[in-house]
């Protein structure tokens, strides 16, 4: 009994010492971002920035987690200034300017002069977290060489490549935009083809803010020169890059967001039309369908809209019978509109017959049943 007890006793202290070690977490300095600048001129430290907002899911999780691993809190405890600041509040909107803050969370090192020395952006691991930390406190890090290159006028086309992806990593994609179109500017016809340039108009990472529906200069040359650019990239990879985006334009013209963006034009879509007939895209007439699809959604003709789908959405293929969950987006926005038309059925009914993607018969099905409920 007696050993019993203490085993128990020892099993205590263990458990005991393990709660308390479990215990810690950064501490976060308060006041202005002047004062933890004179601070770290004192200390001689660099000052680690939590750019978070109040409904930042991820900001939340890294701040209940990551930040209270004892690891993690007497590692950045011992070498950094901590700070928190609400990008909406207080001085939040002008740090996030000036630090070029578009997505949450950031993380910022800075020096004593408010300098930033490096910058890594979303939730992750502790250790992930700690190995960025430790990259970024190597005064040869690759961000601070690359922004010091840039801001010493380095302007050569290999240093821009990289630079531009850097930015757009950061999530600084203002800069990157900025930087893109003055890299493009300095390209020939001819360099603007290279494999090495397509990261500005093809279908990759960097797409969704170099060569996108809204900031379409990329796009549009791309539309236009298609040609020059098959003679060195893949013509798959060009058409896939074309199919996808006319099918996201229709997409987002039957969601709406298109518009929010881009106010309705004609013009557009008619360069969109003209831009298809010619190229050599399989499912073109499909798609050259899509865009006046798309511009009776500018011009919020419904009618028209529900006709071209019921005439057409049997024969098209099935990436291009996706746009089912677009013209649903725009049938949730007004269901009695969509009940007094007859041919609404119709296409709800031309998927279930045609289409050999099972969830999107399903849905189609569901909504069938939608339309004839009270």
């Amino acid at each position: 009994m007696k050993k019993l007890f203490i085993l128990l006793s020892v099993a205590g202290i263990l458990l005991s010492a393990q709660v308390f070690a479990q215990n810690r977490s950064i501490q976060f300095e308060h006041g202005t971002m002047a004062g933890i600048l004179a601070k770290a001129a004192v200390e001689d430290k660099l000052i680690f920035v939590d750019c978070y907002t109040e409904w930042c899911g991820p900001c939340k999780n890294m701040a209940a987690t990551v930040f209270k691993e004892d690891s993690v809190a007497d590692f950045m405890n011992a070498h950094f200034i901590n700070v928190k600041i609400d990008m909406e509040k207080g001085e939040g909107p002008a740090l996030k300017k000036k630090y070029q803050v578009q997505a949450y969370p950031s993380f910022l090192l800075l020096d004593k002069n408010g300098k930033i020395v490096f910058k890594f952006i979303g939730g992750m691991p502790s250790n992930k977290f700690l190995k960025n930390v430790r990259k970024g406190m190597n005064p040869e890090n690759k961000v601070a060489i690359m922004n010091q290159q840039y801001a010493n006028g380095d302007r050569s086309k290999t240093f821009l490549r990289e630079y531009i992806k850097l930015k757009i990593e950061m999530m600084e994609t203002s800069s990157a935009k900025e930087i893109a179109a003055e890299y493009f500017e300095m390209l020939s016809p001819e360099e603007r083809t290279l494999p090495e340039n397509w990261f500005l108009f093809g279908e990759n990472r960097y797409s969704l803010y170099l060569s996108n529906i809204y900031f379409g200069n990329n796009f549009n040359y791309l539309a236009e020169h298609w040609q020059e650019f098959a003679k060195t990239i893949p013509i798959d990879s060009i058409e896939n890059k074309l199919g996808s985006s006319f099918r996201k334009i229709a997409d987002y013209c039957l969601r709406g967001w298109y518009f929010k963006e881009r106010p309705y034009n004609k013009t557009d879509f008619e360069c969109y039309r003209s831009w298809l007939k010619n190229t050599a895209l399989k499912d073109k007439e499909q798609l050259i369908t899509l865009m006046n699809v798309a511009q009776a959604a500018g011009e919020k003709d419904t009618t028209k809209v529900i006709n071209l789908l019921a005439d057409n959405i049997a024969s098209f293929s099935e990436e291009n019978k996706r746009i089912l969950f677009g013209f649903l987006s725009m049938f949730e926005s007004s269901v009695s509109t969509f009940r007094k038309n007859v041919r609404t059925s119709e296409i709800f009914e031309k998927i279930i017959q045609t289409s050999a993607n099972n969830g999107l018969v399903d849905i189609a099905k569901s909504y069938q049943k939608k339309l004839t409920s009270k």
